[in-house]
């Protein structure tokens, strides 16, 4: 989960998790401006360090390397 910690934090949201099993964790992502919160729904598979972020247009999986920085695939 460290790279799911990073990542938050390189994106200057907090983490908010609502559920864990063995595979994975999910819950929101909550980003903070000046007057309001936004939040994002996110799913994180542990194993495979892949990121499911939930967004208007649809879903977009990121791949995390150790650090939460985003790899290009």
């Amino acid at each position: 989960m460290k790279p799911l910690v990073y990542y938050c934090r390189w994106q200057e949201a907090t983490l908010r998790l609502r559920g864990r099993d063995d595979t994975a964790v999910w819950g929101h992502l909550v980003y903070a401006n000046d007057e309001t919160k936004d939040d994002q729904a996110f799913r994180f598979e542990l194993k495979t360090q892949r990121l499911t972020l939930e967004e208007a247009a649809g879903e977009k999986v990121i791949q995390l390397d150790e650090m939460g920085i985003e790899i290009q695939t």
